[in-house]
């Protein structure tokens, strides 16, 4: 599912270009009046919907004009559990921690690496039909509410993506007034690791507990459920090289045999999961951007090209070569819009 306030500045910035939003609504199975601020919608039906607004108004960077419109409200009581944090660093990882109970199909993730962190996301619904649309909307709305947060004060240093370029790169330099770099094995934004000890304006620590306290108490209910928060940890967690089963388990604070014998019960394996986000980020990288097989292959944390190769033939009956010039040509005679 995904909160579907982001979706409310949609409908006046569908009118400027003459489009009604019943009409990109037409086919999703989702009504106007179910695009309320603490509303949920499927996540695909929330790709679609941004897919249909691309292709009804013509604007190839629809994404990121909705992605300007947001604010931290959009968030919910995440927005405001971050804009109380005592420093950015801390409200970036309050928005990782509690992020699935706004989506249980995309994650946002914090990677560290020396003096830079990237703020990114990566998409790990298995039915979802991924197109650029998501992720220009996500940097968006990265940028936005850093802004908000620091009052200006930090942007991002780098953008990354992992489309292929598009002929007018333009509107991604601007979105962060900064380099950007596309066939990335990641999509997301690079910050720099003194950034995150930033101050916030807002910081108030009863305020924050507050926020806090509410936020656990609306994830305790999902807690039953394992296997979707197995799967939002390991989008991010591929991209680590910490995907084994005991690095899962150590985040969610669970022996690995408690673990197993869980999911068990819901009717599925760590390594079937596993398989199933593989796949799904696979399947985007490749249909996306231009990166090789072998980037790929070692994206996904697998020890050799040969062994993601034959995984991905297992789960599609061809190898990843012939995935990608298929779904090339598919995308072609219905006239679907490349990335590039």
């Amino acid at each position: 599912m995904q909160r579907a306030a982001s979706l409310m500045p949609l409908p006046s910035l569908l009118a400027e270009f003459g489009v009604s939003m019943e009409a990109v609504l037409e086919g999703t199975g989702i009504s106007l009046s179910a695009l309320g601020s603490a509303s949920f919608i499927p996540y695909p039906a929330f790709l679609t919907i941004l897919d249909n607004s691309a292709m009804a108004t013509g604007r190839d960077d629809i994404g990121m004009l909705l992605g300007r419109r947001q604010t931290l409200t959009a968030l919910g009581p995440l927005g405001k559990l971050m804009r109380h944090a005592a420093t950015l660093g801390e409200a970036l990882s309050e928005f990782v921690a509690f992020q699935i109970n706004n989506s249980t199909g995309g994650a946002v993730y914090l990677l560290r690496a020396d003096r830079d962190v990237i703020l990114g996301y990566g998409v790990y619904n298995p039915s979802a039909l991924v197109s650029h649309h998501i992720y220009d909307l996500v940097l968006a709305v990265g940028c936005n509410l850093i802004a908000e947060l620091t009052g200006g004060a930090v942007g991002p240093e780098e953008i990354l993506l992992s489309r292929a370029p598009p002929s007018d790169p333009a509107p991604y330099r601007r979105l962060g007034h900064c380099p950007v770099h596309f066939d990335q094995n990641q999509t997301g934004m690079l910050l720099r690791a003194t950034a995150l000890t930033f101050r916030l304006p807002e910081a108030s620590i009863v305020l924050h507990r507050e926020a806090r306290a509410g936020l656990v108490s609306a994830l305790e209910p999902s807690r039953g459920e394992l296997c979707g928060h197995v799967r939002h940890l390991l989008r991010p967690h591929l991209l680590m090289g910490q995907a084994k089963m005991e690095d899962i388990a150590g985040r969610l604070g669970l022996h690995p045999r408690a673990m197993r014998r869980r999911l068990r019960q819901e009717g599925t394996t760590f390594e079937a999961i596993k398989d199933e986000v593989r796949f799904t980020a696979a399947r985007e990288l490749l249909m996306l951007g231009a990166l090789g097989i072998t980037d790929i292959a070692f994206t996904l944390d697998y020890s050799s090209v040969s062994s993601f190769v034959h995984a991905f033939r297992r789960w599609s009956g061809m190898s990843p070569g012939l995935w990608r010039e298929t779904e090339a040509w598919r995308n072609a005679e219905t006239g679907m819009a490349s990335p590039g």
